[in-house]
């Protein structure tokens, strides 16, 4: 367990059965989620020994906002320690579907033993990552999902499940009636697909939707989204979010229109927990249903490569499945000391958090 300046303690219980992530606290404020659980899910999958140290790429989507910069620190940390590793390569497709793809397949020639991915497109990546697991690359998207199972081993939330469950929170907290608008990632990618089906389907019959916009994962962009649709419908009751960026876009939003705050879904972003303890004795319809999307659940997925390239057995697929925040409980994963962009669920020292918002 790491201590001194860690942002938290945690150890990993992995077992057959279902793995707990658990967090520690730090002078009696607890500093990441506690109960995340890691599911291992489907057949395991034994991975060919090879010799090391092994020479790994991680093809990145997008580098747009603060989580993607605080999981390649994360990624980085590891794989600095770990002696198994020669070499890490950090591709980025800048958000373009295409150069994802070619980013992959140029990993591939250059031969390197495993490739990471979190994939743009769950869909257009998957030709390109089952054409390397066929030349013996081990492949390990983590975080968004990609189609079929031409990869080694993926880790991740379910964004389905994850999806409902705050789709359920945001009917609850509407008494299953209202006027809704939903606010997802990146154009066309597979987590917030999967994510809105799944909110969907938990929604009641008298929640209305009236619009769903892509904002980026970023909270300006969902600002000016949110302000478009704000001009568009004099009555929204509540917003479905996938992101913590987004939700805190869309308050500021509404906080700019002069019109109330209502209750959002969204994850661990630090800005949206701090405007929610700074608004809310003056909003009294403004609440909050959060899952955290963990900074630190690429950590599992370099291990995972690294235990296939040692010809070790892992799970086909790692399930995250994180703890709700809500009103009753936010004091405890707010941190006022730090900056807006930080996801309070992380593996990184206060130091390291720095380096990366200085």
């Amino acid at each position: 367990m790491k201590t001194g300046n860690s942002y938290f303690s945690r150890r990993a219980i992995l077992s057959a059965g279902a793995g707990l992530v658990a967090f520690a606290t730090l002078g009696g404020q607890v500093l990441a989620q506690e109960g995340v659980q890691i599911t291992p899910v489907g057949e395991k999958v034994k991975g060919t020994a090879k010799p090391g140290p092994y020479r790994i790429g991680f093809s990145n989507g997008f580098s747009g906002n603060s989580w993607r910069a605080m999981a390649i620190a994360a990624l980085q940390a590891e794989a600095k320690k770990t002696p198994d590793i020669a070499d890490f390569i950090i591709v980025d497709g800048q958000g373009d579907i295409n150069k994802q793809v070619n980013d992959i397949e140029t990993l591939a020639n250059q031969q390197v033993d495993a490739i990471l991915c979190i994939a743009n497109s769950g869909s257009a990546v998957a030709p390109a990552l089952k054409n390397a697991t066929d030349e013996g690359i081990v492949t390990v998207p983590f975080n968004l999902p990609v189609d079929g199972e031409g990869w080694s081993t993926y880790v991740g939330t379910d964004p389905v499940k994850k999806g409902g469950a705050l789709g359920k929170w945001l009917n609850d907290a509407l008494g299953g009636k209202g006027k809704i608008v939903a606010l997802g990632g990146l154009p066309g990618n597979s987590y917030t697909a999967a994510g809105w089906d799944g909110a969907q389907k938990a929604f009641g019959p008298g929640i209305e939707v009236l619009a769903f916009k892509d904002a980026f994962w970023e909270e300006d962009k969902a600002k000016v989204v949110m302000a478009d649709l704000i001009a568009a419908y004099p009555e929204i009751d509540g917003v479905w979010c996938d992101g913590g960026q987004n939700a805190t876009g869309a308050m500021k939003a509404l906080l700019a229109a002069g019109r109330p705050l209502v209750p959002v879904t969204g994850d661990d972003y630090n800005g949206l927990l701090k405007l929610y303890k700074a608004q809310k004795p003056s909003q009294p319809k403004f609440d909050i249903g959060l899952m955290s999307e963990p900074t630190w659940q690429g950590i599992f997925a370099l291990r995972a490569a690294v235990s296939l390239l040692k010809g070790e057995e892992v799970a086909k697929q790692q399930i995250l499945s994180p703890a709700l925040i809500t009103s009753a409980n936010y004091e405890k994963y707010i941190r006022p000391d730090l900056p807006d962009g930080v996801f309070v669920d992380t593996s990184l020292t206060d130091d390291e958090l720095r380096a990366i918002f200085k």
